[in-house]
């Protein structure tokens, strides 16, 4: 058994090849680069005004003369001269000896001519070449997701396709004799399967669409021919329950039959002790808890993690901020205690319901209340690391 550290740092070191593909960058959204990008133009490509007024040549003089006009998309050259101005708006091209645009509001028009109300700035209001990047610089790192921003700004620069990293194809195999599909009539000692819906939502938000789902009965054969069905054809197989030491939990056996090569079982921590990690030529398996909160935890601490990993991410981790919790709390075992928890007003709150059986508290937390193992007595008020969850 190992701690949650070390089981952490094992993901951050596994050794990937990232597979890449070409792509249109306006399909990129949520993909990550698989190489550093670089602008092939200066951006802006020419001086242009950052707002509606006049460009003048700057000067002491408060009147001025407009002698015509720029606007957006239209790239008419004018020569103006002192005491000239021209009439621009915003994003308009303007000549380099044009070195300050002054805004509509603050000038006086009479006819064709304007009278500053104040005192002009030099090179005030203008965008200049190159002033947001310039041709052959760094846009963004190889392993930076593309968001709402970047996509906007990388197809500002004219780029058209990107190199991202290829998204993993899935399989999710949830076990379980007492397992009933939504939408059943349950009997008695069974319960309603809800762990692979969660995994899957989880891996559609990431992006992530080749997923298939598989449920079989708590039975090592079965188990064992389906991990081998699938460990071929998926990047990453999950297994959902099964992975304790019951008496029917089979799927450790199973992987091993497989020759999976395990790379760590059972992690010091609560909830999501049981957590088997292995991998077998490029492919992936984690084996996660069957208790509900269990399985949410280690998603949220491993299988994102590693999602990240195999797609070449900087960063593969949740944010982790630290914040006054709202209650004594002490922990005497040498487990890392991940409390589910609420933000409000600068303070985290522990909520009730913490079973590793119960989503309740799962369904309204927001972050998990890191709680370190030996940590004694924790004071209300005391700082703590919160890994704060995605929406």
């Amino acid at each position: 058994m190992i701690s949650y550290h070390e089981a952490t740092k094992l993901i951050e070191s596994l050794s990937i090849n990232i597979r890449e593909t070409l792509m249109p960058t306006k399909n990129c959204i949520g993909f990550y680069l698989s190489r550093d990008l670089f602008s092939p133009m200066d951006s802006p490509s020419f001086n242009q005004s950052a707002m509606d007024g006049y460009a003048i040549k700057f000067s002491k003089s408060k009147n001025y003369t407009v002698v015509g006009e720029s606007k957006a998309g239209l790239a008419k050259k004018y020569n103006i001269k002192q005491g000239e101005a021209l009439r621009v708006f915003t994003g308009a091209y303007i000549s380099e000896d044009i070195d300050c645009v002054v805004m509509q509001e603050k000038v006086s028009l009479s006819n064709r001519t304007i009278k500053l109300n104040e005192n002009p700035k030099k090179n005030q209001n203008i965008r200049f070449k190159g002033e947001q990047i310039k041709k052959g610089d760094l846009i963004l790192k190889k392993g930076s997701k593309i968001n709402l921003g970047s996509i906007g700004y990388i197809m500002s620069l004219g780029i058209s396709d990107i190199y991202v990293s290829k998204k993993p194809s899935i399989s999710i195999i949830v076990t379980g004799d007492e397992l009933v599909s939504n939408g059943k009539q349950i009997e008695l000692g069974q319960i309603y399967e809800s762990n692979s819906v969660m995994i899957k939502n989880c891996l559609i938000k990431e992006g992530i669409n080749n997923i298939k789902i598989f449920k079989t009965k708590d039975n090592l054969e079965l188990i064992s021919k389906r991990i081998k069905k699938e460990i071929t054809k998926s990047d990453i197989i999950i297994l959902s329950g099964g992975i304790s030491v019951g008496d029917y939990d089979f799927v450790r056996n199973a992987l091993k039959q497989n020759k999976i090569k395990q790379i760590f079982y059972k992690v010091k921590q609560k909830p999501g002790k049981p957590i088997w990690f292995g991998k077998k030529n490029s492919q992936f398996a984690i084996a996660l808890p069957g208790n509900p909160g269990s399985t949410l935890t280690c998603l949220f601490l491993y299988l994102l993690p590693l999602i990240k990993k195999i797609q070449g991410a900087n960063s593969i981790h949740l944010n982790k901020v630290r914040l006054m919790i709202n209650q004594d709390y002490s922990n005497h075992t040498e487990k890392q205690i991940f409390l589910k928890g609420k933000v409000s007003n600068e303070k985290v709150h522990v909520l009730s319901n913490q079973s590793s059986a119960k989503l309740s508290s799962f369904s309204i937390c927001d972050t998990l209340i890191c709680i370190p193992e030996n940590s004694n007595k924790i004071l209300k008020n005391q700082k703590v690391d919160c890994i704060l969850l995605p929406n």
